[in-house]
């Protein structure tokens, strides 16, 4: 897998995020090094997780999308930069 989730807002957190959780902390390598944040069009923060690729909008379309996020955004130089 190209990238892992590894945080949930708690407004959308449950028992079944903890296992997603859990499973994607299991499938972490030492690759996935590039910080990502996914957003809803409102702004308001879902995800954030750690990809393989810097600047790939795969975590967005493979995971984001299904639960309304639009915006991913990957740490740059200690600070978060819109895709």
């Amino acid at each position: 897998m190209n990238f892992v989730i590894t945080k949930i807002s708690t407004e959308i957190n449950s028992l079944k995020d903890e296992l997603l959780l859990q499973r994607h902390s299991s499938l972490k390598t030492e690759k996935h090094r590039f910080k990502f944040r996914m957003f809803d069009d409102d702004g308001d923060f879902y995800y954030e997780g750690l990809s393989q690729f810097n600047f790939s909008f795969e975590p967005l379309d493979d995971f984001g999308r299904n639960s309304g996020c639009t915006e991913i955004h990957f740490l740059e130089h200690n600070q978060f930069v819109r895709l």
